[in-house]
């Protein structure tokens, strides 16, 4: 039995992240991830109270490692064209090393938006906006972007990796998001390029 509380939880989010993808977040039990993850259910409600609050914390803790892997990217490009794909670099790289997550991510924020912790998870998500639109922003003020509504960035960035990897997380195609990695990244630069 784990004693370590860090490494606890960690086990109770990877046994509901088994659970959430072999049955659904909805049809997932606290029995289920109780038993997949061997814990008590005073430990389970200790970590997390319920089954929303596990759903969300798995989707926060998912988004922040894909934020983290792409502000380390994102800081060690040196130029407009390297920063824009770094972004689409960053997603694609996530997906590909983290392909339930991704999938978890990508088909059950209805799930964490139901939640008590939607306002956090929203906080969250500007937080990380926020970031990348600072390293962005002196780029587009200078011209070495095009200037557009701020919304549009992320879409044109990583929205056609973004379909591609729905496709290729739900088998709809065999062939790897990585195997196009360069391809919607240069498609992400030619948008954005004044």
């Amino acid at each position: 039995m784990t004693t370590d509380k860090k490494t606890r939880k960690q086990e109770i989010l990877d046994a509901a992240l088994c659970c959430f993808t072999e049955h659904g977040v909805e049809a997932t039990t606290i029995d289920m991830i109780r038993e997949r993850s061997a814990a008590s259910v005073g430990s389970l409600y200790h970590h997390f109270g319920n089954k929303e609050s596990i759903a969300a914390a798995l989707y926060a803790q998912a988004m922040e490692s894909h934020h983290e892997y792409q502000q380390q990217l994102l800081a060690d490009a040196n130029s407009a064209e390297e920063g824009v794909k770094a972004i689409a670099y960053a997603y694609i790289d996530w997906v590909v090393a983290n392909p339930e997550k991704a999938r978890f991510v990508l088909y059950n924020r209805g799930a964490v938006v139901r939640s008590a912790a939607a306002g956090d998870m929203e906080a969250r998500m500007k937080s990380h906006l926020k970031q990348a639109l600072e390293w962005f922003r002196p780029r587009i003020d200078n011209g070495e972007l095009k200037k557009l509504p701020l919304e549009c960035y992320s879409s044109l960035i990583t929205g056609p990796a973004h379909d591609y990897a729905r496709l290729w997380l739900s088998g709809r195609t065999k062939t790897s998001l990585r195997a196009h990695r360069e391809i919607f990244a240069e498609a992400a630069w030619q948008s954005l390029k004044p």
